[in-house]
């Protein structure tokens, strides 16, 4: 419990947290499937819900994750979100999600902080992040809304990451 400078207590808000290890890792099948099936997943994920971040430790994987996530559909459902693409087409990306034009972001830790982007109803951190201050932060991003439970799934992409994650 916290004192939130006001005289009252804070409690924490609950979360549900889990840890997915892809059926890919778990056979030892080829890098190729790991991603393809991952992002056929998160397509399942961002469809069944109306807002998702998808956090990734590199703009490398953010964009290759978008890409796939997006697969040969004719609209995006998903976009990238990361400190080397200019300001202006970040505010956009959230102005999108936060008005329900779009149903996801895959971000670096560009959205951790202090970016208003409406409600979300699920985080998905794939890899460990960097920290537990981070991952926190990532997490926090979900369920804002009063009786709302965060939601957030760590995917880990190789066996140590599972360890980490866990």
């Amino acid at each position: 419990m916290v004192d939130g400078g006001q005289g009252r207590i804070d409690r924490p808000q609950p979360a549900m947290v889990r840890v997915r290890i892809p059926q890919a890792l778990v056979d030892g099948s080829a890098t190729r499937d790991l991603w393809d099936e991952l992002a056929a997943t998160f397509r399942q994920t961002i469809e069944k819900h109306r807002a998702t971040i998808i956090f990734t430790n590199s703009r490398r994987l953010c964009e290759k994750l978008t890409f796939l996530i997006n697969g040969d559909r004719t609209a995006p459902i998903a976009y990238s979100h990361h400190g080397s693409l200019s300001r202006e087409l970040r505010l956009e990306v959230e102005q999108m999600l936060k008005r329900g034009n779009l149903r996801a972001i895959v971000a670096t830790a560009s959205l951790e902080l202090g970016i208003d982007i409406g409600s979300l109803d699920q985080v998905i951190l794939v890899q460990s992040p960097p920290s537990i201050a981070s991952a926190t932060q990532r997490i926090g991003r979900s369920g804002h809304a009063v009786g709302e439970i965060r939601k957030a799934d760590f995917v880990a992409t190789h066996a140590m990451d599972a360890v980490n994650a866990a």
